[in-house]
Order: C-alpha cells, then sequence, then structure tokens
C-alpha cells in the first residue's frame, strides 16, 4: 500500500476515500461521538464551516495539517457535513456542497497529481487507464470516459473532438484529473441525503441556524434571478424552457443542450448578455468569464452570428421537450409558442377590458 494511501494527513484532502473511511472506522469515532461528546466540538464546527464554505465560496479551504488530533478533527468533520446538509434535505445545498469538496480536492490533486496519486485515483474510482508520463498523456477507457464526463459541458470534451487509440479515449493528465473531480463529485453526492434520525437532527439543529441563514442570503443573492424577474413575459415562456430555467434556478447542472436552448431562446427574444448571464449564477459550477463567452457566441457578439433557439423536433431529440400543453400542439418552435401565447393573452386582456367597459356603461345606464 503506497504512502499516499496511509498517510492520514494526505486522507484530510480527499476525505470521501475508502481509505479515508476506514480510518475514522479504525480511530473508534462512532455516531454518538460525533453528535454529542464535548471532545468532538471541534469537529462539529468544522464541519458546519466546511457547509458554509460551500455555500459562501464554492470550495472548501484545506488547513495544514500538524499533529493527530487535527487529522481526527478533519477528517470526523466530513460525515459530519454530510449529516447537516442531509437534515436541512435542500437540493441546491447537497449540489452546492457535493461539487464544492470535489472542486477543492481537484484543485489539490491538479497540484500535486503525482505517478502515484494518478495510479490510486484511477483504482479508487475503478478507471480503466494507461498513464504515458513522458507523453503527458493518459489513455482511460471508453466506457468510463462517457461515465465521467456526461456533465462536463465544454465542446473539447464531446468525443468528437477526442483523439482515440486501441479503443481508449487520449486525454492529457490535466484533462483526466478534470475526469477525477466528477468521479469524485458522484462519490461525494452518493446517498445524499441520507436517511438521518429525527432525533440526530433535532439533538444538531444549534449547526444548522447558521447554515440556513448563510443559504437564505445567498438566494437573496442569487436566487432571485430566476424568470419571474425576467423583462419579458415569463408566464408566456413554452413549457420546455420554464423547465431549464426552473431547474438552474434550483441549481441543477443542466445539459450543454439545455443551456443552449435557454440562451438562445431568451438572447432572441431580446434579453441583454447580462439578463441571460444572471440566470446561471445558480448553477454550482458557475464560472461568469466562460459564461459570458458562451453566451457572447450563442448572441452572435463573437461571430456576428445569432443563433435561433432549437425547434421542437431537435428539443425532443434531445429530451428537452418536457409538459406539452394544448399549444404545443399547434406549433412546432419554442419562439412561435412565444408569440402564439403573447397575442392569446393580449387578445383575453382586450376582451376582458371590452366586457369591463360595457359593464361600466351598462350600471351608468341604469
Amino acid at each position: 500500500m503506497t504512502e499516499w494511501h496511509t498517510d492520514p494527513g494526505h486522507l484530510c484532502l480527499y476525505p470521501f476515500l475508502a481509505a479515508a473511511s476506514q480510518y475514522v472506522d479504525t480511530a473508534g469515532i462512532t455516531l454518538d461521538d460525533l453528535i454529542s461528546a464535548a471532545s468532538f466540538e471541534r469537529a462539529r464546527l468544522r464541519g458546519k464551516a466546511r457547509v458554509i464554505e460551500a455555500i459562501k465560496d464554492a470550495t472548501i479551504r484545506k488547513p495544514a495539517i500538524i499533529s493527530p488530533a487535527q487529522v481526527d478533527m478533519e477528517l470526523s468533520s466530513y460525515p459530519f457535513a454530510r449529516i447537516l446538509v442531509s437534515c436541512i434535505g435542500d437540493g441546491y445545498l447537497i449540489r452546492r456542497y457535493a461539487l464544492s469538496e470535489a472542486k477543492a480536492a481537484h484543485e489539490r490533486l491538479a497540484g500535486d497529481a503525482s505517478l502515484d496519486i494518478i495510479y490510486e485515483m484511477s483504482e479508487e474510482f475503478d478507471i480503466q487507464m494507461e498513464f504515458f508520463p513522458h507523453e503527458d498523456q493518459v489513455l482511460i477507457a471508453f466506457s468510463d470516459y462517457l461515465r465521467f464526463t456526461t456533465n462536463i459541458r465544454d465542446k473539447q470534451w464531446r468525443l468528437v473532438n477526442r483523439g482515440m487509440e486501441r479503443g481508449k479515449v487520449k486525454l492529457s493528465k490535466a484533462e483526466f484529473v478534470r475526469v477525477v473531480q466528477e468521479a469524485m463529485y458522484d462519490r461525494i453526492k452518493q446517498d445524499l441525503p441520507l436517511k438521518v434520525p429525527k432525533q440526530i437532527c433535532k439533538a444538531i439543529e444549534g449547526y444548522m441556524g447558521d447554515i440556513k441563514r448563510e443559504l437564505e442570503e445567498n438566494r437573496k443573492k442569487l436566487g432571485d434571478v430566476g424568470f419571474e424577474s425576467l423583462a419579458k413575459d415569463p408566464g408566456s415562456f413554452p413549457p420546455c424552457i420554464k423547465t431549464i430555467l426552473g431547474n438552474l434556478k434550483e441549481g441543477v447542472n443542466v445539459s450543454h443542450g439545455a443551456r443552449f436552448a435557454v440562451t438562445s431562446f431568451l438572447s432572441n427574444i431580446g434579453l441583454t448578455e447580462d439578463e441571460i448571464i444572471a440566470i446561471y449564477k445558480n448553477s454550482p459550477d458557475f464560472d461568469e468569464e466562460r459564461t459570458r463567452y458562451q453566451v457572447e457566441h450563442i448572441g452572435g457578439d463573437k461571430t456576428g452570428i445569432r443563433y435561433t433557439a432549437p425547434s421542437c423536433a431537435t428539443m425532443r431529440t434531445y429530451g428537452n421537450c418536457t409538459g406539452t400543453d394544448d399549444i404545443c400542439e399547434k406549433v412546432a418552435h419554442p419562439l412561435t409558442y412565444y408569440k402564439r401565447k403573447l397575442k392569446l393573452k393580449a387578445k383575453k386582456k382586450k376582451e376582458k377590458t371590452v366586457a369591463t367597459k360595457g359593464q361600466v356603461e351598462k350600471d351608468e345606464t341604469v
């Protein structure tokens, strides 16, 4: 077994690994200790801090470990953080926390990716790979590539843009580490929310108040930029666009196709780039510079060509056609839906105004 696997200080950087869990078990730390023992108060506070850091900064700091006591605190704070997140039970918080832990681990791994760690990570996450250090090249199994890159949206990750050798996908070492981040995210998010007994959630309520307040502040800053606040008429948006926008508001990491569809739709109906970028700020992996580039590209500022929103047929092909209604059956494009819905609403408003005016005139005559 390598030093990487046995060094407790190193495990603190990757607390979701099987070896880290085994360390906690071997140390004899029980659930009762974690929840109520006075000697674990620092671990509970550190667990709470992990969650708050995830909400505020979308990453989690990795303090220097200089004593065995710090190792116990850091490694036991991780399961306590998971318990806190599970007791609160907020979907956005779960995704944000999992991604923040994965990003923090990725940052350390990217700066410390020795040959041993590369192989240990591939073993940990059952990734079939070959590493050629002198070429800075990794070959990973086609199935593993698909398994861990589904949610990576950059064009470079599309399979058609990758090199293949002997049925395996070519990656640089840095790209392989990015794949490992996705594996980390899946591992951390796995089983969340945990099935925590009500009495345990009740016992740790005191640690949840600050987290809930920070979550609410975060929602005030970012959560109110959903489609309800758009300058256009969101009530007339087609169901597919409403669904994608709702997912974005809840922090769901939606597919590349869904992002393209909603961005092009909003651009086509006249929203500004800043208004569209604001829609994405709740995404757990939000990167303003990258988002701005993509929005400008779709809106035509980068190429001079504004992309039209995908047709209904294309939306169906990519699984983005959801919640159809009677208007959907009569149109072939989301923009046509929007225009027709606006006309119907305007017609109803006019009819209501005429009816109200007629009733007033009748009352005055009487």
